[in-house]
Protein backbone atom coordinates (compact mmCIF):
# COMPACT_ATOMS: atom_id res chain seq x y z
CA UNK A 1 0.00 0.00 0.00
CA UNK A 2 0.94 3.62 -0.79
CA UNK A 3 2.10 5.78 2.27
CA UNK A 4 1.06 8.95 2.48
CA UNK A 5 2.75 12.07 4.28
CA UNK A 6 -0.40 13.41 6.32
CA UNK A 7 2.08 15.29 8.95
CA UNK A 8 3.37 17.30 5.47
CA UNK A 9 1.47 20.93 5.90
CA UNK A 10 0.98 23.09 2.41
CA UNK A 11 1.18 26.38 1.38
CA UNK A 12 -3.02 27.10 0.46
CA UNK A 13 -2.90 30.83 0.79
CA UNK A 14 -3.16 32.69 -2.55
CA UNK A 15 -5.30 30.26 -4.06
CA UNK A 16 -8.84 31.87 -3.43
CA UNK A 17 -9.00 29.21 -1.08
CA UNK A 18 -12.22 29.84 1.06
CA UNK A 19 -10.89 28.70 4.15
CA UNK A 20 -7.37 30.18 4.20
CA UNK A 21 -7.98 33.81 2.31
CA UNK A 22 -11.52 34.73 2.51
CA UNK A 23 -11.97 33.90 6.07
CA UNK A 24 -13.61 37.28 6.22
CA UNK A 25 -16.67 34.77 4.72
CA UNK A 26 -16.77 33.45 8.71
CA UNK A 27 -15.38 36.60 10.72
CA UNK A 28 -13.72 39.78 9.32
CA UNK A 29 -11.56 39.93 11.86
CA UNK A 30 -9.18 37.34 10.65
CA UNK A 31 -5.95 38.04 9.16
CA UNK A 32 -3.47 36.52 7.00
CA UNK A 33 -1.63 35.22 10.30
CA UNK A 34 -5.02 33.45 11.60
CA UNK A 35 -4.98 29.75 11.68
CA UNK A 36 -8.08 28.11 10.05
CA UNK A 37 -9.24 25.20 12.01
CA UNK A 38 -12.95 25.79 10.15
CA UNK A 39 -15.36 24.93 7.73
CA UNK A 40 -15.34 21.12 6.73
CA UNK A 41 -11.97 21.37 4.29
CA UNK A 42 -8.98 18.76 4.84
CA UNK A 43 -5.68 20.08 5.33
CA UNK A 44 -4.54 16.88 3.33
CA UNK A 45 -3.05 17.24 -0.43
CA UNK A 46 -5.61 15.37 -2.94
CA UNK A 47 -4.92 11.46 -3.90
CA UNK A 48 -1.84 11.07 -6.77
CA UNK A 49 -4.27 9.05 -8.42
CA UNK A 50 -6.92 11.67 -8.65
CA UNK A 51 -4.54 14.69 -9.75
CA UNK A 52 -2.88 12.20 -12.24
CA UNK A 53 -6.42 11.48 -13.73
CA UNK A 54 -7.12 15.02 -14.02
CA UNK A 55 -4.17 16.41 -15.68
CA UNK A 56 -4.51 13.06 -18.35
CA UNK A 57 -8.26 14.41 -18.76
CA UNK A 58 -6.56 17.89 -19.46
CA UNK A 59 -3.76 16.58 -21.60
CA UNK A 60 -6.72 15.23 -23.93
CA UNK A 61 -7.68 18.25 -24.85
CA UNK A 62 -11.10 18.62 -24.63
CA UNK A 63 -13.67 19.31 -22.50
CA UNK A 64 -16.64 19.58 -24.03
CA UNK A 65 -20.20 18.45 -23.10
CA UNK A 66 -20.80 15.23 -20.55
CA UNK A 67 -22.98 13.24 -19.64
CA UNK A 68 -22.91 10.90 -16.61
CA UNK A 69 -22.20 7.19 -18.24
CA UNK A 70 -21.86 3.29 -17.12
CA UNK A 71 -18.28 3.84 -15.57
CA UNK A 72 -19.10 6.95 -13.76
CA UNK A 73 -22.57 4.88 -12.26
CA UNK A 74 -20.61 1.67 -11.79
CA UNK A 75 -17.91 3.07 -9.67
CA UNK A 76 -20.56 4.95 -7.61
CA UNK A 77 -22.44 1.55 -7.40
CA UNK A 78 -19.54 -0.26 -6.61
CA UNK A 79 -18.22 1.60 -4.20
CA UNK A 80 -21.75 1.83 -1.83
CA UNK A 81 -21.99 -1.78 -2.49
CA UNK A 82 -18.68 -2.49 -1.27
CA UNK A 83 -18.71 -0.27 1.88
CA UNK A 84 -22.42 -0.33 3.18
CA UNK A 85 -24.05 -3.25 0.87
CA UNK A 86 -26.13 -0.89 -0.74
CA UNK A 87 -27.10 -1.82 -4.17
CA UNK A 88 -28.22 1.21 -6.26
CA UNK A 89 -30.06 0.25 -9.71
CA UNK A 90 -27.81 3.30 -11.84
CA UNK A 91 -31.06 4.37 -13.20
CA UNK A 92 -31.57 5.58 -9.77
CA UNK A 93 -29.10 7.78 -9.81
CA UNK A 94 -29.11 11.47 -10.84
CA UNK A 95 -26.54 13.92 -11.31
CA UNK A 96 -26.61 17.09 -9.36
CA UNK A 97 -23.67 20.04 -9.23
CA UNK A 98 -23.30 19.51 -5.19
CA UNK A 99 -25.40 18.32 -2.34
CA UNK A 100 -26.77 21.99 -1.51
CA UNK A 101 -28.58 22.62 -4.68
CA UNK A 102 -30.17 19.08 -4.59
CA UNK A 103 -31.06 20.12 -1.54
CA UNK A 104 -32.73 23.52 -2.99
CA UNK A 105 -34.26 21.71 -5.99
CA UNK A 106 -35.94 19.14 -3.64
CA UNK A 107 -37.30 22.34 -1.43
CA UNK A 108 -38.79 23.60 -4.24
CA UNK A 109 -39.88 20.92 -6.07
CA UNK A 110 -41.34 18.80 -3.41
CA UNK A 111 -43.06 21.63 -0.81
CA UNK A 112 -45.20 25.19 -1.75
CA UNK A 113 -44.52 28.18 -0.57
CA UNK A 114 -44.95 28.50 3.05
CA UNK A 115 -45.11 24.67 3.54
CA UNK A 116 -42.85 23.10 6.54
CA UNK A 117 -39.45 22.15 5.78
CA UNK A 118 -38.15 19.64 9.44
CA UNK A 119 -34.96 20.42 10.83
CA UNK A 120 -32.89 19.06 13.53
CA UNK A 121 -30.78 21.73 15.19
CA UNK A 122 -28.20 21.82 15.91
CA UNK A 123 -27.49 21.38 12.20
CA UNK A 124 -25.51 22.56 9.15
CA UNK A 125 -26.68 26.32 9.04
CA UNK A 126 -27.47 26.16 4.94
CA UNK A 127 -30.29 23.69 5.42
CA UNK A 128 -32.00 26.64 7.28
CA UNK A 129 -31.08 29.18 4.60
CA UNK A 130 -32.54 27.10 1.75
CA UNK A 131 -35.57 26.34 3.19
CA UNK A 132 -36.07 30.41 3.78
CA UNK A 133 -34.78 31.61 0.52
CA UNK A 134 -37.58 28.71 -0.99
CA UNK A 135 -40.01 30.98 1.08
CA UNK A 136 -40.66 27.73 3.18
CA UNK A 137 -41.05 27.71 6.56
CA UNK A 138 -37.84 26.35 9.10
CA UNK A 139 -39.27 23.69 11.45
CA UNK A 140 -37.11 22.71 14.39
CA UNK A 141 -37.49 19.03 15.61
CA UNK A 142 -34.30 20.32 17.97
CA UNK A 143 -32.24 16.86 19.37
CA UNK A 144 -31.96 16.35 22.74
CA UNK A 145 -28.07 16.97 24.19
CA UNK A 146 -27.80 14.53 27.04
CA UNK A 147 -24.55 16.12 28.32
CA UNK A 148 -22.84 15.93 24.56
CA UNK A 149 -24.47 12.63 23.27
CA UNK A 150 -27.48 13.96 20.67
CA UNK A 151 -30.49 11.61 20.57
CA UNK A 152 -33.89 12.40 18.22
CA UNK A 153 -36.54 13.75 20.27
CA UNK A 154 -39.21 11.65 18.08
CA UNK A 155 -42.19 12.45 19.99
CA UNK A 156 -41.75 15.83 18.66
CA UNK A 157 -40.99 14.42 15.05
CA UNK A 158 -44.06 12.84 14.61
CA UNK A 159 -45.77 15.75 16.10
CA UNK A 160 -44.41 18.22 13.62
CA UNK A 161 -44.68 15.42 11.10
CA UNK A 162 -48.23 15.09 11.49
CA UNK A 163 -48.86 18.59 10.59
CA UNK A 164 -50.05 17.89 6.31
CA UNK A 165 -48.31 21.61 6.20
CA UNK A 166 -44.54 19.91 7.00
CA UNK A 167 -44.24 18.30 3.71
CA UNK A 168 -40.10 17.40 4.03
CA UNK A 169 -37.81 16.24 6.02
CA UNK A 170 -33.96 16.71 5.89
CA UNK A 171 -32.18 14.08 7.30
CA UNK A 172 -28.36 14.84 7.89
CA UNK A 173 -26.57 11.37 8.52
CA UNK A 174 -24.26 11.17 10.02
CA UNK A 175 -25.00 14.78 11.50
CA UNK A 176 -23.05 17.62 11.22
CA UNK A 177 -21.92 18.92 13.36
CA UNK A 178 -22.87 17.12 16.45
CA UNK A 179 -21.36 13.85 14.99
CA UNK A 180 -23.83 11.26 15.86
CA UNK A 181 -24.04 7.88 13.02
CA UNK A 182 -27.74 7.07 13.62
CA UNK A 183 -28.46 3.45 14.46
CA UNK A 184 -30.67 0.90 12.26
CA UNK A 185 -32.95 1.56 15.38
CA UNK A 186 -33.39 5.15 15.14
CA UNK A 187 -33.71 5.78 10.99
CA UNK A 188 -36.14 2.44 11.09
CA UNK A 189 -38.20 4.97 13.96
CA UNK A 190 -37.68 8.34 11.72
CA UNK A 191 -38.92 6.04 8.14
CA UNK A 192 -42.07 5.00 10.38
CA UNK A 193 -42.89 8.67 11.76
CA UNK A 194 -42.55 9.86 7.89
CA UNK A 195 -44.21 6.85 6.31
CA UNK A 196 -47.45 7.28 8.19
CA UNK A 197 -47.49 10.98 8.04
CA UNK A 198 -46.89 10.54 4.07
CA UNK A 199 -43.83 13.14 4.99
CA UNK A 200 -40.88 13.00 2.26
CA UNK A 201 -37.22 12.20 3.13
CA UNK A 202 -33.93 13.84 1.76
CA UNK A 203 -31.17 11.99 3.67
CA UNK A 204 -27.84 13.92 3.22
CA UNK A 205 -25.65 11.72 3.95
CA UNK A 206 -22.19 13.27 2.71
CA UNK A 207 -20.24 12.35 5.52
CA UNK A 208 -21.11 8.77 4.85
CA UNK A 209 -17.39 6.94 4.65
CA UNK A 210 -16.29 9.25 7.67
CA UNK A 211 -16.88 6.88 10.92
CA UNK A 212 -14.81 6.46 13.53
CA UNK A 213 -13.70 2.68 13.54
CA UNK A 214 -15.86 -0.15 14.47
CA UNK A 215 -18.79 2.23 13.86
CA UNK A 216 -20.42 1.77 10.75
CA UNK A 217 -22.68 3.84 9.08
CA UNK A 218 -26.21 3.04 7.30
CA UNK A 219 -27.52 4.53 4.44
CA UNK A 220 -31.24 5.20 4.87
CA UNK A 221 -31.99 3.23 1.82
CA UNK A 222 -30.55 -0.07 3.25
CA UNK A 223 -33.18 -0.08 6.18
CA UNK A 224 -37.02 0.64 4.37
CA UNK A 225 -37.89 0.33 1.36
CA UNK A 226 -40.02 3.44 1.65
CA UNK A 227 -40.79 4.80 -1.48
CA UNK A 228 -40.82 9.17 -0.39
CA UNK A 229 -36.84 8.70 -0.06
CA UNK A 230 -34.34 10.96 -1.89
CA UNK A 231 -30.32 10.14 -0.99
CA UNK A 232 -27.57 12.50 -1.75
CA UNK A 233 -23.71 11.41 -1.53
CA UNK A 234 -20.55 13.21 -2.81
CA UNK A 235 -17.32 12.30 -3.12
CA UNK A 236 -16.03 15.62 -2.13
CA UNK A 237 -15.55 15.41 1.67
CA UNK A 238 -14.62 11.82 1.37
CA UNK A 239 -11.77 12.74 -0.53
CA UNK A 240 -11.75 16.49 -0.33
CA UNK A 241 -12.60 17.28 -3.33
CA UNK A 242 -15.43 19.68 -2.78
CA UNK A 243 -14.00 22.53 -5.02
CA UNK A 244 -15.03 20.22 -7.67
CA UNK A 245 -18.61 19.96 -6.55
CA UNK A 246 -20.41 16.76 -8.06
CA UNK A 247 -23.17 14.61 -6.21
CA UNK A 248 -25.66 11.33 -6.58
CA UNK A 249 -28.75 11.95 -6.08
CA UNK A 250 -30.24 8.13 -5.43
CA UNK A 251 -34.16 8.60 -6.33
CA UNK A 252 -35.38 4.78 -6.53
CA UNK A 253 -39.49 6.28 -7.06
CA UNK A 254 -40.30 6.51 -10.19
CA UNK A 255 -42.59 9.22 -9.44
CA UNK A 256 -39.96 11.07 -7.58
CA UNK A 257 -37.70 10.58 -10.62
CA UNK A 258 -40.02 12.58 -12.96
CA UNK A 259 -40.49 15.31 -10.33
CA UNK A 260 -36.60 15.50 -10.16
CA UNK A 261 -36.32 15.98 -13.34
CA UNK A 262 -39.26 17.87 -14.09
CA UNK A 263 -37.37 20.91 -11.56
CA UNK A 264 -33.74 20.05 -13.03
CA UNK A 265 -34.14 19.41 -16.21
CA UNK A 266 -37.39 21.71 -17.35
CA UNK A 267 -36.84 23.86 -15.12
CA UNK A 268 -32.75 24.40 -15.29
CA UNK A 269 -31.68 22.24 -17.74
CA UNK A 270 -29.30 20.27 -15.09
CA UNK A 271 -28.41 17.58 -17.76
CA UNK A 272 -24.93 17.50 -18.42
CA UNK A 273 -21.72 16.60 -16.09
CA UNK A 274 -18.66 18.24 -16.32
CA UNK A 275 -15.91 15.60 -17.59
CA UNK A 276 -13.36 16.51 -14.83
CA UNK A 277 -15.81 15.74 -11.85
CA UNK A 278 -16.46 12.34 -13.53
CA UNK A 279 -13.18 11.06 -14.09
CA UNK A 280 -12.54 12.56 -10.53
CA UNK A 281 -15.00 10.59 -9.07
CA UNK A 282 -14.20 7.01 -10.90
CA UNK A 283 -10.51 8.02 -9.83
CA UNK A 284 -11.31 8.18 -6.43
CA UNK A 285 -14.05 5.38 -5.43
CA UNK A 286 -11.90 3.04 -7.81
CA UNK A 287 -8.73 3.94 -6.89
CA UNK A 288 -8.17 5.75 -3.87
CA UNK A 289 -9.30 3.45 -1.14
CA UNK A 290 -6.42 3.11 0.42
CA UNK A 291 -5.96 6.88 0.99
CA UNK A 292 -9.37 7.08 2.39
CA UNK A 293 -7.81 4.30 5.15
CA UNK A 294 -4.87 6.38 6.14
CA UNK A 295 -6.88 9.74 6.45
CA UNK A 296 -9.07 7.80 8.42
CA UNK A 297 -6.35 6.34 10.65
CA UNK A 298 -4.93 9.71 11.26
CA UNK A 299 -8.36 11.44 11.99
CA UNK A 300 -9.03 9.03 14.38
CA UNK A 301 -5.61 9.55 16.00
CA UNK A 302 -6.07 13.41 16.28
CA UNK A 303 -9.26 12.92 17.48
CA UNK A 304 -7.68 10.91 20.15
CA UNK A 305 -5.16 13.37 20.85
CA UNK A 306 -7.42 16.19 21.15
CA UNK A 307 -9.60 13.75 23.93
CA UNK A 308 -6.55 13.55 25.87
CA UNK A 309 -5.56 17.12 25.76
CA UNK A 310 -8.67 18.52 26.64
CA UNK A 311 -9.08 16.24 29.58
CA UNK A 312 -5.34 17.16 31.02
CA UNK A 313 -5.18 21.13 30.50
CA UNK A 314 -9.98 21.41 30.46
CA UNK A 315 -11.23 18.70 32.55
CA UNK A 316 -14.55 19.85 33.37
CA UNK A 317 -15.59 20.09 29.21
CA UNK A 318 -15.52 16.25 29.39
CA UNK A 319 -14.92 15.75 25.74
CA UNK A 320 -15.56 12.98 23.69
CA UNK A 321 -15.02 12.30 19.96
CA UNK A 322 -18.09 12.24 17.84
CA UNK A 323 -19.10 8.94 15.93
CA UNK A 324 -18.92 10.28 12.34
CA UNK A 325 -17.22 13.49 10.52
CA UNK A 326 -13.90 14.81 11.13
CA UNK A 327 -15.41 17.94 12.83
CA UNK A 328 -15.24 18.08 16.83
CA UNK A 329 -18.61 20.03 18.85
CA UNK A 330 -17.13 21.06 21.79
CA UNK A 331 -18.66 22.70 24.64
CA UNK A 332 -15.50 25.02 27.02
CA UNK A 333 -18.76 26.79 29.17
CA UNK A 334 -17.70 25.19 32.31
CA UNK A 335 -15.19 27.50 32.06
CA UNK A 336 -15.74 30.85 29.89
CA UNK A 337 -18.51 32.46 27.92
CA UNK A 338 -18.62 31.26 24.14
CA UNK A 339 -18.80 34.91 23.37
CA UNK A 340 -15.86 35.86 25.20
CA UNK A 341 -13.53 33.14 23.74
CA UNK A 342 -14.65 33.37 20.26
CA UNK A 343 -13.44 37.73 20.62
CA UNK A 344 -10.40 36.60 22.28
CA UNK A 345 -9.40 33.63 20.17
CA UNK A 346 -10.02 36.34 16.96
CA UNK A 347 -8.58 39.65 18.24
CA UNK A 348 -5.54 38.47 20.17
CA UNK A 349 -4.95 34.66 19.56
CA UNK A 350 -4.90 34.23 15.50
CA UNK A 351 -7.27 31.35 15.64
CA UNK A 352 -10.51 30.41 13.73
CA UNK A 353 -13.25 28.26 14.65
CA UNK A 354 -16.89 28.02 14.14
CA UNK A 355 -19.29 29.39 17.18
CA UNK A 356 -22.23 26.61 17.56
CA UNK A 357 -24.57 29.70 17.30
CA UNK A 358 -24.79 29.56 13.70
CA UNK A 359 -25.90 25.66 13.57
CA UNK A 360 -29.14 26.87 15.38
CA UNK A 361 -29.91 27.87 18.84
CA UNK A 362 -29.17 24.83 20.18
CA UNK A 363 -25.69 25.01 19.14
CA UNK A 364 -25.01 27.94 21.76
CA UNK A 365 -22.38 27.63 23.70
CA UNK A 366 -20.85 24.98 21.45
CA UNK A 367 -17.82 25.30 18.84
CA UNK A 368 -17.42 23.28 15.51
CA UNK A 369 -13.30 22.13 14.84
CA UNK A 370 -12.37 20.76 11.65
CA UNK A 371 -9.43 18.07 12.88
CA UNK A 372 -8.83 16.67 9.54
CA UNK A 373 -5.43 18.33 9.77
CA UNK A 374 -1.45 17.84 10.40
CA UNK A 375 -0.93 17.52 13.89
CA UNK A 376 0.35 20.52 14.61
CA UNK A 377 -2.37 22.48 13.05
CA UNK A 378 -4.25 21.13 15.66
CA UNK A 379 -2.17 20.90 18.89
CA UNK A 380 -1.27 24.74 18.05
CA UNK A 381 -4.93 25.66 17.88
CA UNK A 382 -5.67 23.66 21.21
CA UNK A 383 -2.81 25.27 22.58
CA UNK A 384 -4.09 28.77 21.95
CA UNK A 385 -7.59 28.18 23.36
CA UNK A 386 -6.39 26.60 26.52
CA UNK A 387 -4.38 29.74 27.15
CA UNK A 388 -7.32 32.34 26.18
CA UNK A 389 -9.44 30.35 28.49
CA UNK A 390 -7.03 31.00 31.19
CA UNK A 391 -6.17 34.44 30.39
CA UNK A 392 -10.31 34.99 30.32
CA UNK A 393 -11.04 32.77 33.76
CA UNK A 394 -7.78 34.91 35.67
CA UNK A 395 -9.60 38.03 34.20
CA UNK A 396 -13.10 37.11 35.65
CA UNK A 397 -11.49 36.56 38.90
CA UNK A 398 -10.60 40.20 39.22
Amino acid sequence: MKKIDLNKTYERRGTDSVKWDHMDFLDNRATKNTLPLWLSDMEFKVADEILETLKNRIDHGFLGHSMAGDEYLNAVCNWYKNKFNWTIDKNSIFYSPGILPAIGFVISALTNLEDGVIIQPPVFYPFSELIKGQGRTVINNNLINENGYYKIDFSDLREKASDPKNKLLILCSPHNPVGRVWTKEELEEIVKICEETNTYILSDEIHCDLTRKNIQHLPIRTVTNYKNIIVAVSPSKTFNVAGLPIASIVIDDEKLREIWLKETKNKYYIRFAPPLDMVLSIAAYNRCGYWLEQVLDYIEDNFNFMEKYLKENLPKINYKKPEGTYLAWVNFGAYVDYKELLDILITKYDLLIESGHVFGKPGEGYFRISVACPRVYLEEGLKRIVIAIKELTNMNKK
